[in-house]
């Protein structure tokens, strides 16, 4: 974790989310997701100042991106567009828990994300693992790493063998906040060699708050000594495309926005059940 981090935030708030813009094909039905981009409009949308740093393509999926963007009110301006990159794509399966399994392409936008201008107050960096899978995007995302003095926020969020224990290792070092689900913290207790136990993981890597999701079990957060217990919101499952990334969003702006912690969790809890009781992650 960074030292000198700022603890006083602007109202309302503003967060970076970096990385992946994609669409995530269900059923042969391109839908605009990737975790970074889910989790900029649902901040938006709860009502934080939302800035997403990304790349598409020229190709027609790259334009209907940046359309659908700024239709969700999002400026555009750092999401660059590259002519020589396809804009990128993942096709989903759903089993018959409704739970979803990725493919994704290979060599896309998405992996050449140029450092662009930004205003460097931000209360909150988001980022994740997905997009630091090429050289170019991990390069732009440790100079960013490096210019800001806000909070971090991780969402381990691992996809395919898009992952190495040196990204891993270098990502939580550097996160103040970090995200993982049930399925995630045990590949990474393997990895690190260190007990299935969020206490231990947090001191560690030196971590302020871990939140580790649980599906329908709800949540659980860790921070100060303490783990915090939220049960889920019931729902009939559609897809749980994009709904981790719906918990984080609320969560972290109720977090930024003086709630206690338990009320964060419950609003984090409440709009992943909205998510996943529809299809699309937006």
């Amino acid at each position: 974790m960074g030292a000198e981090r700022k603890t006083v935030f602007h109202h309302p708030p503003k967060v970076i989310s970096f990385g992946e813009i994609l669409f995530d094909v269900i059923e042969g039905v391109p839908c605009l997701g990737g975790a970074p981009l889910n989790l900029a409009v649902h901040l938006h949308r709860q009502g934080a100042e939302t800035t997403l740093i990304s790349a598409v393509g020229t190709d027609a999926l790259g334009t209907s991106a940046l359309e659908q963007i700024r239709g969700f009110g999002l400026n555009t301006g750092t999401v660059a567009v590259l002519e020589k990159f396809p804009t990128g794509t993942v096709t989903v399966s759903l089993d018959e828990r409704k739970t979803a399994s990725y493919e994704f392409a290979a060599d896309t936008a998405y992996d050449h994300i140029p450092l662009p201008e930004i205003c460097r107050d931000a209360d909150l960096f988001c980022f994740g693992t997905l997009a630091q899978r090429s050289p170019e995007s991990r390069a732009s995302l440790s100079r960013l790493r490096g210019m800001l003095h806000c909070p971090f926020f991780y969402d381990v969020n691992l996809r395919q063998h898009f992952y190495t224990e040196e990204i891993i290792r270098e990502s939580l070092e550097s996160a103040d906040i970090v995200k993982l689900n049930e399925e995630e913290f045990p590949v990474l207790a393997s990895m690190f060699g260190f007990p299935e136990d969020l206490k231990e993981f947090a001191r560690i890597f030196h971590v302020r708050m871990v939140l580790l999701t649980l599906g329908p079990d709800g949540c659980d957060l860790y921070t100060d000594g303490r783990t915090i217990h939220s049960p889920a919101f019931p729902v009939k499952v559609v897809s749980t495309v994009g709904a981790g990334d719906s918990f984080s969003a609320a969560f972290l702006y109720h977090w930024l926005t003086g709630a206690t912690l338990e009320k964060a969790l419950e609003e984090g809890n409440r709009l992943a059940a909205e998510v996943a009781g529809r299809r699309g992650a937006v």
